[in-house]
């Protein structure tokens, strides 16, 4: 194995910088790199299976396995064509059809540096809906393929996000941390293009991170055309233009007038560049499919231009690549401007705000974060007990990837391309639990003789309060897993039908309180619903060990007493005023008369500090346009486009029902039958939890609709300024009406300040007033006034936006409108009543809870409780030493050849919390139970690149420009620098990747 181990790390020990054939440019000239590519959707229109196999075309000409096979004879015949490629999810697709001549042809033509990967993720990922989590696993899974097919020479250093609609700021730190030298992406808004074009800034150093100083720089350029050539100059079989005709002999001859005009567009496209280099991208959506077209006009184009040289000319093109041209960049050697913000919201027109995005489809966004939580426990779970690189848990990364496109978990797809996506997440997440189900056995003792053995099972509905096993079953077992590196506690939920009582027992024996807290009639009656299931049998799972699980056994009961002794009191409040419903740690108040939110308060021994806060569900006008001009734009699957200025009332008051126990108390709030919530306070919990149900939106009245939930704090006064999540990882400062590079004329007051909101969003009225709103999934979000908070939960629109999908937002299942389950979490910083636990920490540990929540499994079981108690493996843990609080672990999944990749990151930012910003250092050796770690390889983030051969290019930048970040030497603690090679030390915000070489120390499994 150390061998193996040893070949692995050598092909990641290379660090190209460009490509070994870039083109030698000349001095005194305008050098034009034609850049060959294709922009090959992994979904969209088409299913990924009927885009690469080129099948509906009478949707659309697509397909790709012969864009790659064109493409690689071309290069073949010629070593001067060049050609890159993104989409790693088909390139590997073709890969494994070809034969080995083939495949040695293509390890050639990328050694020659013909054929050259940009990007390398397994998609191209969106950059607003995804969450970081997703876009480092995606984008590791295609770099190491990468790298382990063709080796160092093949390693992606320059980024290429054409096509997603605008760009975070944390993208491009993670590019940089990945070992990117550039990005380079096509779509931000048309005024500030228009302004960088002006001013010559479309290409800049974007200084990504206000934490990690220069290590977060990339070096950042918008590209001229979108991603398409110039007008005149598309030579594609899909395309209308002319093409080259150089035979005088015939009336169409056009050589003179093509040349004249791309050296006009070349002089144009200069105007807005600092160099005497510029890029201009040869290729469209799925371009090449017959790459001769291109070539063979791309060569006479070549020729044709450069020979006007002989009469004086100053323009001189080639073939080039992505790296070649940010090569040709970084030796121009001239000072760059900065940024620091990021690219959101994109507006493509005065009317087209690029923010409905957001949320669309928020069914797939939710099933896509809760498939990322199930997908990183069952990473750990088959390093930690030895299952290798599975093809089932291959298939569910490959599952995943593919969701992270920008046309996927954007919810920008066709209705049948949506519905392939969800189906290749359920079959991912169903072959996977197979293998958690074979993990978990080794851990049990061979039952044979004392009950049948029967495998667990999960239960993918209980999104809906649905379980068959816990509905049916006389008595089962439910393993509670903790993907956390951390003790945790944990109410759990589990679907029951009623009017039985349960007696739940612990590992020790002991019986467990339960509270039966019966299901909202709204969702009792969701179309489509399968189930007998009336009440959640709750209960708390008490210090779940990190990386761990507890097990609980779970008996019915006849005896009648019991079922009554759990059941909530149900009531329904008379009167009028404001009521307060007191716990152990929360209180709330609510209006009797509205039904609706008035106060919340934090209980301490010396009292009940009650805070002003109002919360409804409000619905906008979606804009039902023409689309034949900006003024009559519609709302769509991209674009959020209101017909008015401000939302309206869904209803004024909310009927409500009071839910109360030893456990929890709950408000079932119904606004409408298509709109309800839970408020629900658990009794040692510091935050409120708001389970809301929206759906089936009515569209009988011909209006689509946008429905928002908007919480008001109306003593937080916020200057129009307020914060959300870029990735779910650092958090960026927004203003209303406001852009800090360009002057921005809003038409739009209500979707111009719409932006991305991942896991929070955050109001502050100085130091010692906070408020925040997290998320279970990506939403659009915005603060329009003074202490407000507003996230879009749904959307159902009845026009296109003409932007391409050709679809209205219309999503129905059962023959009826969508419905969707969600949760928000509302914290104020009042609740950050510990001295060890500030209103940083409060909502960083919240989130950290939100994206990676236990993984139950239920185990119908004939065992007596005695019998499970001393028979089972009912608590079990794979790590020695919990992480501390501000450390959490990212990524533990097997490797290569035995190793296991480890990821471990700080999750606070500098001076975010007063004892958790601070560096933290972890001993490698305390982390796992059953390995010994033989050494430990730090690498780049995405895992194909070993640290120590890091060798970024540096940028010259304006100091006019120069903010400044806090880098890792700039907390206010020391850094502390240890000599051990197994200790680890994590600045604010800081991610350290690591692949371990293992030995087991265990005869358990």
């Amino acid at each position: 194995m150390w061998a193996a181990v040893c070949l692995a790390l050598l092909i990641l020990s290379a660090s190209a910088l460009a490509n070994p054939s870039c083109p030698t440019p000349k001095s005194g000239m305008l050098n034009v790199h034609l850049v060959c590519h294709t922009h090959d959707d992994v979904g969209w229109l088409k299913t990924v299976d009927q885009y690469y196999y080129g099948s509906k075309n009478s949707i659309q000409l697509a397909g790709v396995q012969y864009v790659l096979d064109s493409v690689v004879r071309e290069l073949k015949e010629d070593p001067n064509k060049k050609f890159i490629y993104v989409e790693s999810a088909f390139f590997f697709r073709w890969w494994d059809n070809q034969s080995q001549d083939m495949q040695n042809t293509v390890k050639d033509l990328v050694a020659r540096g013909q054929l050259e990967f940009i990007n390398g993720g397994w998609c191209m990922n969106d950059e607003a809906a995804a969450h970081y989590n997703g876009i480092i696993d995606q984008m590791t899974l295609g770099l190491v393929k990468l790298n382990n097919t063709f080796g160092p020479e093949a390693r992606p250093t320059v980024a290429w996000q054409i096509d997603p609609f605008g760009h975070s700021r944390e993208q491009a730190s993670l590019f940089a941390q990945m070992g990117f030298e550039g990005l380079f992406f096509g779509r931000l808004d048309h005024d500030d293009k228009n302004t960088r074009w002006a001013n010559k800034t479309l290409e800049m150093v974007w200084q990504a991170s206000q934490n990690l100083g220069e290590s977060a720089w990339l070096f950042t350029g918008v590209l001229p055309n979108g991603y398409g050539p110039p007008g005149g100059f598309c030579f594609d079989i899909l395309c209308h233009d002319e093409p080259i005709m150089d035979d005088r002999r015939l009336h169409g001859y056009n050589v003179d007038k093509k040349v004249n005009d791309f050296l006009k567009a070349a002089q144009n496209q200069a105007q807005g560049y600092a160099t005497d280099h510029i890029i201009m991208t040869m290729g469209e959506d799925f371009n090449y499919q017959s790459a001769d077209m291109w070539y063979k006009n791309l060569d006479k184009l070549i020729r044709y231009v450069n020979e006007r040289q002989t009469n004086g000319s100053k323009i001189n093109v080639f073939y080039s690549t992505p790296s070649c041209y940010l090569k040709a960049l970084h030796d121009a050697n001239i000072t760059w401007p900065t940024k620091t913000d990021d690219f959101f919201p994109y507006a493509s027109g005065n009317h087209s705000y690029w923010t409905g995005y957001f949320t669309s489809r928020p069914a797939l966004k939710g099933y896509v974060r809760k498939t990322n939580n199930f997908l990183q426990a069952v990473k750990q779970v088959s390093a930690m007990l030895g299952l290798g690189q599975d093809p089932r848990l291959e298939r569910l990364k490959e599952a995943m990837g593919v969701l992270q496109h920008h046309d996927a978990v954007s919810g920008t797809a066709k209705q049948h391309v949506t519905n392939d996506y969800a189906e290749r997440l359920a079959q991912g997440v169903a072959e996977s639990f197979e293998l958690v189900a074979e993990a978990y056995s080794k851990l049990q003792p061979d039952i044979s003789g004392v009950e049948e053995t029967v495998e667990p099972v999960f239960c993918p509905l209980l999104n809906v309060s649905s379980c068959p096993v816990s509905e049916t079953s006389s008595a089962f077992v439910v393993t509670v897993y903790n993907p956390l590196a951390r003790p945790r506690q944990y109410y759990v939920r589990i679907p029951v039908p009623e009017g039985v009582g349960y007696k739940v027992t612990d590992y020790k024996g002991d019986a467990v309180e339960v509270q039966l807290v019966p299901l909202p009639e709204s969702l009792l009656n969701i179309p489509g619903r399968n189930s007998t299931a009336k009440h959640d049998l709750v209960f708390l799972a008490k210090d779940i060990p990190p990386l761990g699980f507890l097990q609980f056994h779970v008996k019915k009961s006849a005896n009648i007493r019991i079922y009554k002794e759990q059941m909530s009191s149900v009531h329904v409040p008379t009167g009028s005023g404001e009521m307060e419903l007191v716990g152990k740690n929360l209180a709330l108040g609510v209006d009797k008369d509205t039904g609706l939110l008035k106060s919340i308060g934090v209980v301490t021994p010396n009292g009940i500090t009650m805070v002003k806060v109002n919360q409804t569900f409000l619905r906008y006008a979606g804009m039902s346009g023409n689309n034949h001009n900006e003024d009559h734009r519609a709302s769509g699957a991209y674009i959020f486009r209101p017909n008015g200025t401000s939302a309206q009332e869904i209803s004024a008051k909310a009927n409500i029902t009071i839910i109360e126990g030893p456990l929890l108390f709950e408000i079932h709030q119904v606004w409408t039958p298509w709109v309800s919530q839970v408020l629900r306070v658990y009794m040692d919990q510091l935050v409120l939890e708001m389970e809301w149900l929206v759906g089936p939106i009515p569209i009988e009245d011909g209006i689509g609709k946008e429905i928002v939930n908007r919480v008001v704090w109306p003593d937080i006064v916020t200057n129009n300024t307020f914060y959300t999540d870029s990735n779910g990882r650092e958090i960026v400062q927004r203003v209303k009406d406001f852009r800090p590079t360009w002057q921005l004329q809003n038409l739009e007051p209500i979707a111009g300040n719409y932006y991305p909101v991942n896991s929070r969003l955050i109001l502050s009225a100085g130091p010692d007033v906070s408020a925040a709103i997290l998320t279970d999934r990506s939403q659009g979000g915005t603060s329009l006034d003074h202490g407000h908070m507003e996230l879009m939960v749904h959307r159902r629109l009845l026009h296109d936006d003409a932007f391409g999908v050709g679809e209205a937002l219309n999503e129905t299942a059962f023959g009826k409108g969508l419905v969707v389950r969600g949760k928000h979490y509302l914290l104020h910083s009042y609740f950050a009543t510990s001295k060890d636990c500030d209103f940083g920490c409060l909502h960083r540990s919240v989130g950290e809870h939100i994206m990676l929540e236990p993984v139950l499994s239920f185990t119908p079981t004939t065992a007596t409780t005695h019998t499970w108690k001393n028979t089972y493996t009912n608590k079990w843990t794979g790590l020695k030493t919990s992480l501390p609080a501000n450390v959490h672990l990212l990524t533990l999944e097997p490797w290569t050849d035995g190793s296991l990749l480890l990821r471990l990151e700080h999750m606070y930012e500098a001076q975010e919390s007063a004892t958790l910003s601070n560096p933290v250092t972890v001993n490698l050796q305390d982390l796992l139970v059953d390995w010994k770690i033989l050494s430990a390889v730090e690498t780049t983030l995405s895992g194909n690149l070993l640290k120590k051969d890091e060798n970024r290019y540096t940028w010259n930048v304006d100091s006019a420009h120069h903010d400044n970040h806090i880098s890792s030497s700039q907390c206010d603690s020391e850094v502390y620098e240890y000599d051990d090679e197994f200790s680890v030390t994590l600045n604010p915000m800081e991610i350290k990747t690591f692949i371990l070489t293992t030995e087991k120390s265990t005869t358990l499994f």
